[in-house]
């Protein structure tokens, strides 16, 4: 949907403006989108900000719905894939401290959408509160973690959520709690808003013994992941009663590679970008191995990574 008025791409709106100019918020221009993901691939993003507070991003949400201007959060960017030509809108990160805090509440604990989930799992463990650590080898953010339901075989963390702060596309703010609050097998229904902030029910244990449990975990998580590059992401999510790695090795698609993007072997349920690397070369080989486990088991499997 075109903007309103005159737009950025107006030449007489000026070179640098912006259509959120007159909002008091630092809004950058042609963002590199390869930045902030961890396949360091895409194109740039018109608009990115990183917001303050959550007043700040009301501002920039509403202005985004008024204008008609499509709008994104990237978190971590460890299963985002964003196309050679960019994206054509604002992408919003929740990196600021506002949105970074962890703050210990026993038997729970809030954490803020940009928090790294790493971090809130050690918060938690150093506290003795248990429920997370299974979550240590799980890398993002939080508010990624919630939209995605990410987990494993422990369990997954909409497990442990009791509240989830968000922003609804006109700027407003509301909770919602457990009874507004549906997570299934890598899905959540947070993908209609901008998470803010999480509450977690957690339960009281020996910080010692949550500790080696956490470090077991990360062992066991560290050793079914690619290691020694970041350029990497998962391609499928595991579907009941099996995993996608095992039904790409049988499907014979181990081996498969496009362009600079491979199966990453030993781990088959994960995509490497070389150097030579673009997003088309990702996408096709996605739906390369997709195809080969369709023909060869009779399985659809469903993507992992989040195509913009």
């Amino acid at each position: 949907m075109a903007a309103a008025g005159k737009s950025a791409a107006d030449p007489a709106a000026g070179a640098d403006a912006t259509p959120f100019d007159d909002l008091g918020v630092a809004v950058s221009r042609r963002e590199p989108l390869s930045h902030h993901t961890w396949l360091g691939l895409g194109g740039e993003a018109s608009f990115f900000c990183e917001p303050v507070d959550v007043e700040a991003l009301r501002r920039v949400v509403s202005r985004c719905r008024e204008r008609g201007i499509p709008l994104r959060v990237i978190g971590g960017g460890s299963n985002v894939l964003v196309p050679k030509a960019g994206f054509a809108g604002m992408v919003v990160r929740l990196s600021a401290p506002a949105f970074c805090g962890i703050e210990v509440r026993k038997p729970g604990l809030v954490a803020g959408a940009g928090a790294k989930l790493v971090h809130v799992v050690s918060a938690a463990v150093q506290a003795g509160l248990s429920g997370l650590e299974t979550l240590v080898d799980v890398p993002g953010t939080v508010g990624g973690a919630l939209v995605g339901n990410a987990g494993g075989h422990a369990g997954d963390i909409g497990e442990r959520v009791r509240e989830v702060t968000v922003m609804l596309v006109d700027g407003s703010v509301e909770n919602r709690d457990q009874s507004r609050l549906a997570f299934e097998a890598r899905w959540s229904n947070l993908d209609d808003c901008i998470v803010i902030s999480c509450r977690f029910d957690l339960d009281e244990e020996s910080p010692a013994l949550l500790t080696k449990r956490m470090q077991k975990q990360w062992i066991v998580g560290r050793a079914e992941q690619p290691g020694g590059t970041r350029a990497v992401a998962m391609m499928f999510k595991d579907p009941l009663g099996t995993t996608a790695e095992s039904l790409i090795v049988q499907a014979g698609a181990r081996d498969t590679r496009v362009g600079g993007a491979s199966v990453h072997a030993p781990h088959a349920n994960y995509v490497v970008a070389d150097a030579t690397c673009t997003s088309d070369d990702v996408r096709a080989l996605v739906e390369r191995v997709r195809t080969r486990v369709r023909d060869a088991l009779g399985v659809e499997l469903t993507p992992q990574i989040e195509v913009w």
